[in-house]
């Protein structure tokens, strides 16, 4: 029986949790918790799962990078997801 690693991994999903909680704090004015919580789940979910598919993209397996890109897929919320998805070339038009 193989073991098979998980896709995910706790430190980048804690650095994807910290950069989203960096973008939230980094707008100006009031935080308004419920859309302020909805931007981190977002950012944490996003760069959780997004992370293993840049490692892939960009060729690049080391641990440590791969927390730097959570934390920046974290940083850059749906952006994040914007860029990824126009570099492998799914669109989000519905014809």
């Amino acid at each position: 029986m193989t073991e098979q690693s998980p896709i995910y991994n706790v430190n980048q999903i804690i650095a994807g949790f910290v950069g989203a909680v960096i973008m939230v704090l980094k707008k100006k004015g009031k935080i308004m918790w419920i859309p302020a919580s909805i931007a981190v789940l977002t950012g944490t979910a996003s760069a959780t799962y997004l992370t293993p598919l840049v490692g892939q993209i960009l060729h690049d397996k080391d641990p440590t990078h791969l927390c730097g890109f959570a934390f920046l897929l974290g940083v850059l919320g749906l952006r994040g997801v914007e860029l990824i998805t126009d570099k492998i070339g799914i669109t989000g038009e519905i014809k």
